[in-house]
């Protein structure tokens, strides 16, 4: 009898320990499905701006309008809004910077040629300059440049 509650125990914590791994797999891929998700050059520029832009704040007008006017040099107004607002939501369900960056550049660099990575990195400097940087900021640049395969120094 005691035998058989033990064994009892143990297939118990067994299946409490898969759940735990499956739903730690589950939240994992959760995190970074907005991620994932993009599709066009534009949403993950924005999305890689805003969440420099905006690391340990909160998302407000300024962030959102200083990366409206740099995307709104490089393509529409329907794109750009459509963008921010899908930036804006990745950020909030991401919340770590760093792995927006490691996540979006595998796009980008399939997408970009070294000219338009060049570009996204002045545009990212254009709303820096809007906006007052974060205390992370030249180490998030730093990682992005990296990243993006450019020498870091």
């Amino acid at each position: 009898m005691f035998l058989g509650r033990a064994a009892s125990d143990i297939a118990d914590e067994a299946g409490r320990i898969r759940g735990h791994f499956r739903r730690r797999k589950i939240r994992m891929q959760a995190e970074n499905s907005p991620l994932t998700a993009i599709n066009d050059p534009v949403h993950a520029a924005a999305t890689i701006i805003l969440a420099i832009i905006s690391e340990d704040e909160m998302i407000d007008d300024r962030h959102t309008g200083a990366v409206r006017k740099v995307l709104l040099k490089v393509t529409n107004c329907l794109q750009v809004d459509e963008a921010v607002i899908y930036a804006r939501w990745a950020c909030d369900q991401i919340g770590d910077t760093v792995t927006v960056i490691e996540k979006t550049t595998l796009f980008i660099n399939q997408r970009l040629s070294e000219v338009e990575k060049c570009e996204l990195l002045d545009m990212l400097e254009e709303t820096a300059a809007a906006v007052p940087p974060t205390q992370h900021y030249k180490q998030r640049v730093r990682k992005l440049r990296q990243r993006l395969g450019f020498q870091v120094n």
